[in-house]
């Protein structure tokens, strides 16, 4: 059943317009309700009642379970799925005004796009690309590859408590963040381990194992600056655009390889038992 809600979902994501989410957003509203509670009551209240939500849900799947042979088990675990997900278009519509004003050569045009889309400041324009495919990465990890391996490992609701988690912290004051993103970093700790393993397979295998080497186990690594060294060394630093490629085409077409990757053990798994 998870591969099929899996599957379900990969397509609707894929070919419809619910790539984008599900508009209004429950996880967003409800994230944004418990973080402000647990600014007015610090300590885990705020947490309990960000979770809160996977009790029912988890009990629907229970009474739902052989009815209908699974088909409203099928359409919840989609629904929840999708919740899990966000919908961000990561692949498709991420940097595109950025790559337009960098293809066109106006580096300030696209110094002020990744300001103001996305938060970033840098002091060249190698710097600039660096910090913007490094925030593609972490975006990719954290909007897909992550809600999936929980997913397998949890079903839907290990999806959903994820992204209810990393938008919970997300709106917390940094001083109130220590207690709860050490979960969201455990969380994500072995899917970009997992990924960066992927990029080896799909790119230059030795050389994206000896730039990691000393940080496959290291608990305290960051999350993108890890992932930005395996995406170089599996594209190597020699390797540009081609004319017709946009400057974030090659980050691009190594995420699609990477989900090919994760899809094979998966589709496996399915038919194997």
């Amino acid at each position: 059943m998870r591969f099929l809600i899996l599957l379900v979902t990969a397509l609707l994501v894929r070919f419809t317009p619910l790539r984008r989410g599900i508009h209004p957003d429950p996880a967003r509203l409800w994230a944004t309700y418990s973080a402000a509670l647990a600014q007015r009551r610090p300590g885990w209240a705020g947490v309990a009642m960000l979770l809160l939500p996977l009790v029912p849900l988890e009990l629907a799947f229970w009474l739902l379970n052989g009815v209908a042979h699974g088909f409203f088990v099928l359409l919840l675990g989609v629904f929840v799925l999708l919740l899990g997900l966000g919908g961000n278009d990561l692949l498709h519509s991420f940097g595109q005004r950025f790559e337009q004003a960098w293809a066109r050569g106006d580096k300030a045009a696209a110094a002020m796009v990744a300001e103001n889309e996305m938060g970033l400041l840098a002091e060249d324009e190698v710097s600039l690309l660096a910090r913007v495919r490094g925030r593609m990465l972490t975006d990719a990890l954290r909007g897909y590859f992550v809600p999936v391996l929980w997913f397998l490992l949890l079903g839907p609701l290990g999806a959903l408590g994820y992204r209810l988690l990393r938008l919970f912290v997300e709106r917390l004051p940094a001083d109130d963040r220590t207690y709860i993103t050490s979960l969201v970093h455990a969380m994500e700790w072995l899917p970009a381990r997992l990924l960066a393993a992927s990029f080896a397979l799909v790119g230059h295998f030795d050389q994206v194992f000896g730039a990691l080497r000393g940080l496959w186990g290291d608990w305290d690594s960051a999350i993108e600056p890890l992932l930005v060294t395996a995406a170089e060394a599996a594209l190597s630093t020699s390797e540009q655009p081609g004319e017709d490629e946009t400057v974030l085409a090659p980050i691009r077409a190594l995420l699609f390889r990477a989900m090919l990757v994760w899809a094979v053990p998966v589709a496996l798994l399915a038919l194997l038992g």
